[in-house]
């Protein structure tokens, strides 16, 4: 009895440890797509204020606010013939008390590097490449003020062969606009060295999008706009168009490449110009309409259409976090991005009108 005691004890002994670690979590999370993403992503220094915010790191601690340093490393594979070799061996943070920050925060609040340690030869050869090549593997551990491991979590980035697509976000299909505002936005391309704009009228309402922009005398001649995915479709016109007008538009990127590159078209989509007279003067946000499309077939499908069509204003909505605490819009467009890219990832979506 008294051997099956000692065993009980040290099964308790030991489980104890193994529950304060599960109720301590570090989370890293990429927020941006690659287009976006510069060696900035890979820097850890004071000061970053400034920078690109690329990427979200959550922390949870028990009990909340505890004493802790974020370390880590970052690996770099050049391409798939190789492995791994680091980039930064080695990074830590000086104490702080525990608290979810982003890339852009480092140095600028209560959370600063205490040292940071680089392989200067991996770091020149990736610097001569002119932009992140291959794949990055950003490691972080979390550690108790007695130095002691309680999380780790990792994410890869890779720029391995990526398939480039693009698309149109806004106008949506069959949307409504004012003849003088007519906002366009599509979806970044990596490598892009810029895009080209090409609209045309429909002349009967059997015509087909591809038919109306292969058609002579466009609207929009294929206009050169530069690496901008925003654009007031009524500044690019070579003729004007007309409430009542049904709109084909296209987008093309050129992306950068052996062999001098490549074209890379958006599906068409057709649009409408309000009648004169008849304008509702709603201007529809472009960013908006993203979460219409992210959110369809997750919530009232009322409230979807009402974000597209630009019924329901960014003033009207408030983003909170999962701790109940107001974020910016500006923040919330992270957030977007990274669901975008990682649907999977959105496990349930709870909407409330008030």
């Amino acid at each position: 009895m008294k051997r099956f005691k000692n065993v009980l004890v040290l099964a308790i002994i030991l489980l104890i440890p193994l529950t304060m670690r599960a109720q301590n979590s570090i989370k890293l999370t990429i927020l941006a797509g690659l287009n976006t993403i510069d060696f900035a992503a890979f820097t850890f220094t004071n000061n970053l204020s400034g920078s690109p915010r690329i990427f979200h790191v959550a922390i949870q601690t028990a009990p909340p606010g505890k004493i802790v340093i974020v370390g880590g490393r970052i690996s770099w594979k050049k391409n798939e013939s190789t492995g791994f070799v680091n980039l930064v061996n080695d990074f830590k943070t000086k104490p702080f008390a525990a608290a979810s920050f982003f890339n852009d925060e480092l140095g600028n609040s209560a959370i600063l590097i205490d040292h940071v340690d680089v392989s200067n030869d991996v770091v020149t050869e990736n610097f001569k490449m002119g932009k992140p090549t291959g794949v990055y593997r950003i490691q972080l551990f979390l550690y108790d003020a007695r130095n002691i491991r309680i999380g780790e979590d990792q994410e890869d980035i890779s720029f391995l062969n990526p398939a480039p697509t693009i698309s149109i976000l806004s106008p949506q299909e069959n949307s409504s606009f004012d003849v003088g505002n007519v906002q366009a936005q599509w979806t970044p391309v990596q490598g892009a060295a810029y895009y080209i704009v090409r609209a045309n009228a429909l002349q009967t309402d059997s015509q087909s999008a591809e038919e109306a922009l292969n058609a002579g005398n466009p609207l929009i001649n294929d206009k050169d706009v530069g690496k901008i995915e925003t654009v007031n479709l009524s500044t690019l016109l070579d003729r004007q168009w007309v409430g009542g007008q049904k709109i084909a538009l296209a987008v093309t990127a050129y992306v950068v490449g052996p062999g001098g590159g490549s074209s890379l078209r958006s599906t068409p989509v057709i649009f409408n110009l309000n009648e004169s007279g008849s304008s509702s003067k709603t201007v529809v946000n472009p960013d908006l309409v993203r979460l219409g499309k992210l959110l369809s077939g997750r919530v009232n499908q009322d409230f979807v259409n009402k974000l597209i069509n630009g019924q329901i204003s960014v003033e009207q909505i408030q983003f909170t976090d999962d701790k109940n605490a107001t974020i910016s819009f500006s923040d919330f467009l992270s957030i977007l991005s990274f669901w975008e890219m990682h649907s999977e990832s959105i496990i349930s979506v709870n909407y409330q009108a008030k």
